[in-house]
């Protein structure tokens, strides 16, 4: 194992003679080895060292073992470390789970035994190199699914600015159709008067229905809580209204919006006079702007 893969271990015992003990049993595994008088003294040196894992007596002046290791778990950068808590007055069973509440791993009893020892040690190691490998196959997992999720975004708002585009261009298409049909009535009889005035009117219902629907879809995908978010700040828009919203959310201005709804210039400006008052916006304030905040 080379001098950068060693692994890195700390031990905490306020007795020279133990830590003496400690040392030498673990020597043979050529880890690095950092020692601490106290609890205080060990959670300083965990923090600086990051190791592997954590050797630590109950039983020390001052900040004790158990204490130091609730500042350990404490710690979102040290809280999985493994520690083995070495106890040769708290044995009781008691103790012990008091211990593993406190956040040890597992539990050694004075006097050591050098081969309890090294198994111990490797135990903790082994575990704690499985949750670093977990670790970073959930980060590799999470970065996939969100690159996922980033493309899918980029997918939709593309089809989205396209839906956007042949939602103005139908309506435009049908705002010249129905320019054309109304120069026909100085043509055609009272019964041919009414035909046009029902193509006209089938023509504004269902165009906007079919393009609207797929508008729509695409919509609540690239802005997935925009239409829940506005229902609970500002219950009592009309669905009309809801929609009015969306069209100037995506920067679309009065004559699109015009040519979209079927609606006169002059109708739709009222329509977003009437909003502003609703949502709480200022005469001249930009509903373009306040509608970009919900999200």
């Amino acid at each position: 194992m080379g001098l950068s893969q060693r692994h890195k271990i700390v031990l905490a015992d306020d007795e020279p003679q133990n830590l003496r003990s400690l040392f030498n049993a673990l020597a043979s595994e050529n880890y690095r080895i950092y020692t601490a008088p106290d609890g205080k003294v060990a959670y300083e040196q965990v923090l600086k060292h990051m190791p592997n894992a954590v050797i630590m007596d109950w039983d020390m002046p001052g900040t004790s073992g158990l204490e130091a290791i609730k500042r350990i778990r404490e710690n979102p950068g040290t809280k999985y470390i493994p520690i083995i808590m070495a106890t040769g007055k708290m044995t009781s069973t008691e103790n012990l789970e008091t211990a593993l509440k406190a956040g040890a791993n597992d539990y050694i009893r004075k006097p050591f035994d050098n081969i309890e020892i090294i198994a111990r040690v490797k135990s903790m190691i082994g575990l704690h190199l499985e949750y670093k490998k977990n670790i970073k196959l959930q980060t590799q997992v999470a970065e996939q699914e969100l690159a996922s999720i980033r493309k899918e975004l980029e997918r939709n708002t593309s089809a989205l600015a396209t839906a956007k585009l042949k939602l103005i261009e139908s309506g435009q298409n049908l705002s010249q159709l129905i320019g054309e049909l109304q120069k026909l009535r100085g043509h055609v009889s009272g019964k041919g008067d009414e035909m046009i005035t029902e193509i006209i009117s089938y023509s504004k219902a269902n165009c906007f229905v079919v393009n609207w629907k797929e508008f729509e879809t695409l919509f609540g995908k690239v802005h997935q809580s925009f239409y829940g978010k506005l229902q609970s700040l500002f219950p009592g828009l009309t669905q009309k209204e809801k929609n009015l919203c969306a069209l100037i959310k995506l920067n679309m201005d009065t004559k699109e919006i015009s040519a979209v709804t079927s609606r006169k210039a002059d109708a739709v400006k009222k329509a977003k006079n009437r909003l502003r008052t609703k949502l709480g916006i200022e005469k001249m304030g930009s509903l373009y702007r306040f509608l970009q905040e919900i999200n």
